[in-house]
C-alpha cells in the first residue's frame, strides 16, 4: 500500500481521551481512508511534518478530503503508531 489517503473525518477531544496525551491537549485525531481501498480507514494524528507533534496543526486548518501520507512513530520499544502529514497545503 502507498500509505496515501484522504481525511474522512476528524475530532479535537477536550479534554483528552487518554491520560498519556493530557500534556498535548487539545490535539487532533483524524480518520483517513486509504487510496487503495476507501473502505479501509485508519486513525491517527495529523502532524505538521513527519517529525512534528500531535498539537502542531491548527484544527481550524483541517479539512475533510485533504490528501495525506502516513508516517510511523515509535512511541515505545514495542509500539509503533500511524500518524499523518498533509500532501495538500491548507
Amino acid at each position: 500500500m502507498s500509505g496515501k489517503g484522504r481525511i474522512w473525518s476528524f475530532v479535537v477531544p477536550h479534554p483528552p481521551l487518554l491520560p498519556a496525551y493530557e500534556k498535548w491537549a487539545p490535539f487532533n485525531v483524524v480518520l483517513v481512508e486509504l487510496d487503495e481501498d476507501p473502505t479501509v480507514r485508519l486513525t491517527g494524528n495529523l502532524l505538521a511534518s513527519p517529525s512534528g507533534h500531535v498539537n502542531d496543526v491548527d484544527p481550524a486548518t483541517i479539512q475533510i478530503g485533504q490528501r495525506t501520507q502516513v508516517v510511523f512513530r515509535r512511541v515505545s520499544d514495542d509500539l509503533v503508531v500511524p500518524q499523518w502529514v498533509r500532501l495538500d497545503t491548507p
